[in-house]
C-alpha cells in the first residue's frame, strides 16, 4: 500500500492494484495491533464489536474461497448485496474485490420490484442478502433467471434454495488463503445504481482503481483521516457516499464508526452517540445538520458533547450557510461542504488551509481536472455561468483516475457521456449534470442541476419512477413530478395529478393520502411524493410530440417560493 499512497505523497495512477491486498492485507500486517478498522454497535447500542484489518483481511479470504472455489462464482460475474449496517458487509465487498466479483450494492429501502429490477439489469449471479431482503428476492425468484445462489447472512429460517453463510463458512478453513489470479485495474469492481430523469436507474460502473483507490483523495484531504482516527458517515452502505467512508478511511489506515440505526433519522440520538463514542470525524447530509442546530438540540449539546469530535464535512446537497454558523458557534467546528456524484469522487470541497465561504462547494480536489464550460465546450470566464466539467484523458497518461467507466446497459454497453469541446484542442468532458459558476478565487458556487432529478435529504429520485408508480393506481391518468422547495429537507417530491372523472369526484385530502401510502407501497418510501396537487390535463406543459415539460413547471414551483433555495 505504500507503493501507491503515504500522508506524505501524492496520488498516482498503478499499473496494479487491489484494494484487498494492498490496503487491507497491507494495514492487517503493519498497522499497530490495536488498530481500529470498524468500531460497530447495534441499533440500541446494546452490542458492541471492535474489528482490526486483520479481521476484514481474513474473513475476506475465506469468502473469497467459498465464493470462488466452492460455487464457482467467476470473475466479472455480479453479485447483488442488500444488507443492514452489519460487519458481514464490508467482509463481503472485501471478499469481491479481493477476487474479481464485482460487487452490486443496493439500499434495503428497496421493495420487491426494486430488487428484481437491478438483479435483472445487472445480471447477478448472486443475490446475498440479511433474511428481510432475502424474502423480498424470493417473491420475485422465479422473475430473476440469472440468479443460481442465494446467500442468507444472519439467522434463519432458511428455505430449501438459500444458503446460510454461516454454515457455508463453517467448511472453510480459518487460515485459508485465496490464491486466486488477481483483477486488472481496468476490469468491472463495483455496480452503483442511480437515478434518472426519463428512465428507470441507471448502472454506474467503477473499476478496480476509480474507487477503491481513488477515495484517498476523499479520505485526506476532505475528510482529513490519518490512522487511528474514526469516522462516521450516515449513509447507508447501500448508496455511494458510503463508500466515500469505507475507501477513504481504509486508505488511510483510519476507522469506521458503524452504527447499526434502522430506525429514521434523530437529531438526539446521533448527539447521544456522538457523545458516547471516541468518533473524530462525522460526515452528514444538509437535512441532518439543519436538525442538529434546532434550538432544542442546542441546548441537547451543550449537556451531551462529543467525546473526540474533530472535524465534520456535509455532502450530499448544498449546505445553508447559516446551518454552518449556527453549528461552528454551537460545537466550535466549521462544517466543511463538499462535492462529488456516484460517478466520481470528491471533485471539490473546502480543504484544510482554504478558509470557508459558507455557500461555496469550496475549490477543486488536489489533482482533480475540474473545470466549467459552456454549451460548446469552451471553458468559462470567472463569474459565468456553466457546467462541471472533468476533462477526461483518454489515453490514461494524467494521474487522476477517479472517474467511474461509464453507464451500463444490459447489453454491456459502456457511455461515458463524454462531449468535446468545438477548439483544435479536442478536450473530451464528463459533464456532472450540475451548474456553478467560479469567482476570481477560484471558490465553485453552486447554482443547480441542469437535469431534473430530485435530491430530497441526500436521496437522488428520478421523477419517472415516481411517475411509474402513481401510473399504477386506478385513479390516476397521468402525473409529473418535479422538486418543491421545503423548508427542512431542501426540496421534496411533489406531483401534479391528473384524475380519473370518477376520482375526481372524491375528497381530495383523502385521495392524497392513498397515493402517498400507495407509492409507499409499491416503490422505496422515500421516493413518495410529499406535495400533490390535482389539476386538469391542459395544466400540464407540453412540447410539440407530447413529452411533459418538467422544467418549466419546476420553475412554476419554485418560482412560487421566491426562486430561491429553502432557508433554515
Amino acid at each position: 500500500m505504500a507503493h501507491y499512497y503515504t500522508p506524505t505523497t501524492s496520488l498516482q495512477r498503478p499499473s496494479s492494484f487491489n484494494f484487498a491486498v494492498d490496503v487491507v492485507d497491507y494495514w492487517a500486517k503493519h498497522a499497530p495491533p490495536d488498530t481500529t478498522a470498524m468500531h460497530w454497535i447495534s441499533q440500541e447500542r446494546q452490542h458492541e464489536r471492535r474489528l482490526g484489518f486483520e479481521h476484514f483481511s481474513r474473513q475476506s479470504h475465506r469468502l473469497a474461497v467459498l465464493l470462488c472455489e466452492t460455487l464457482s462464482v467467476r470473475q466479472t460475474d455480479r453479485l447483488m448485496l442488500i444488507m443492514p449496517r452489519v460487519p458481514e458487509w464490508w467482509e463481503i465487498a472485501t471478499a469481491c474485490l479481493r477476487s474479481g466479483v464485482v460487487v452490486c450494492p443496493a439500499t434495503t429501502l428497496l421493495v420487491d420490484k426494486d430488487v428484481e429490477f437491478r438483479c435483472n439489469r445487472s445480471g447477478a449471479s448472486v443475490f446475498v442478502g440479511d433474511g428481510a431482503n432475502v424474502e423480498k428476492f424470493l417473491r420475485v425468484r422465479g422473475n430473476c433467471p440469472t440468479v443460481k445462489h442465494i446467500i442468507q447472512v444472519g439467522a434463519g429460517p432458511f428455505p430449501s434454495e438459500v444458503i446460510s453463510l454461516s454454515d457455508a463458512m463453517s467448511s472453510i478453513a480459518e487460515s485459508a488463503v485465496f490464491d486466486g489470479p488477481q483483477p486488472d485495474i481496468k476490469a468491472p469492481a463495483m455496480i452503483y445504481f442511480t437515478s434518472g430523469t426519463t428512465g428507470y436507474p441507471k448502472m454506474v460502473l467503477h473499476n478496480h482503481i476509480s474507487y477503491p483507490l481513488a477515495h484517498v483523495i476523499t479520505g485526506k484531504h476532505f475528510l482529513r483521516l490519518q490512522p487511528g482516527q474514526l469516522c462516521w458517515v450516515l449513509s447507508e452502505q447501500g448508496w455511494a457516499k458510503a463508500a466515500w467512508a469505507w475507501f477513504g478511511a481504509w486508505n488511510c489506515g483510519a476507522g469506521l464508526f458503524i452504527h447499526d440505526d434502522r430506525q429514521p433519522f434523530s437529531a438526539q440520538r446521533t448527539l447521544d452517540v456522538l457523545h458516547n463514542y471516541p468518533i473524530t470525524t462525522f460526515c452528514a447530509p444538509p437535512t441532518a445538520y439543519r436538525q442538529l442546530v434546532l434550538d432544542d438540540m442546542r441546548a441537547y449539546y451543550a449537556t451531551h458533547r462529543p467525546k473526540a469530535l474533530k472535524h465534520c464535512t456535509g455532502a450530499g446537497e448544498p449546505l445553508n450557510p447559516e446551518v454552518i454558523r449556527l453549528w461552528k458557534e454551537t460545537s466550535g467546528i466549521e462544517i466543511c461542504d463538499g462535492y462529488g456524484q456516484t460517478e466520481t469522487v470528491l471533485v471539490c470541497g473546502n480543504f484544510e488551509g482554504n478558509p470557508i465561504r459558507p455557500g461555496s462547494m469550496g475549490k477543486p480536489s488536489p489533482g482533480v481536472p475540474l473545470h466549467i464550460v459552456d454549451e460548446n465546450g469552451m471553458e468559462c470566464n470567472n463569474d459565468v455561468e456553466g457546467d462541471i466539467a472533468l476533462q477526461v484523458d483518454l489515453t490514461e497518461t494524467s494521474s487522476f483516475f477517479g472517474l467511474f467507466d461509464g453507464y451500463l446497459d444490459a447489453k454491456g454497453s459502456l457511455d461515458r457521456r463524454l462531449r468535446t469541446s468545438n477548439n483544435p484542442s479536442a478536450k473530451q468532458w464528463y459533464l456532472t449534470g450540475d451548474r456553478v459558476t467560479r469567482d476570481k478565487e477560484g471558490y465553485f458556487w453552486f447554482v443547480g442541476r441542469s437535469d431534473d432529478v430530485i435530491n430530497s435529504s441526500g436521496y437522488r429520485i428520478g421523477p419517472f419512477e415516481v411517475e411509474s408508480t402513481l401510473k399504477q393506481h386506478p385513479a390516476v391518468v397521468e402525473s409529473a413530478v418535479v422538486s418543491s422547495p421545503d423548508s427542512s429537507r431542501g426540496e421534496v417530491v411533489k406531483a401534479f395529478v391528473v384524475l380519473t372523472p370518477q376520482a375526481a369526484q372524491r375528497d381530495s385530502q383523502s385521495l392524497v393520502q392513498e397515493l402517498q401510502g400507495f407509492c409507499k407501497t409499491n416503490a422505496a418510501p422515500y421516493k413518495y411524493p410529499r406535495k400533490i396537487q390535482f389539476v386538469d390535463a391542459a395544466f400540464l406543459p407540453k412540447t410539440i410530440s407530447g413529452k411533459i415539460q418538467r422544467k418549466k413547471l419546476k420553475e412554476m414551483e419554485w418560482a412560487a417560493d421566491g426562486g430561491v433555495k429553502a432557508k433554515l
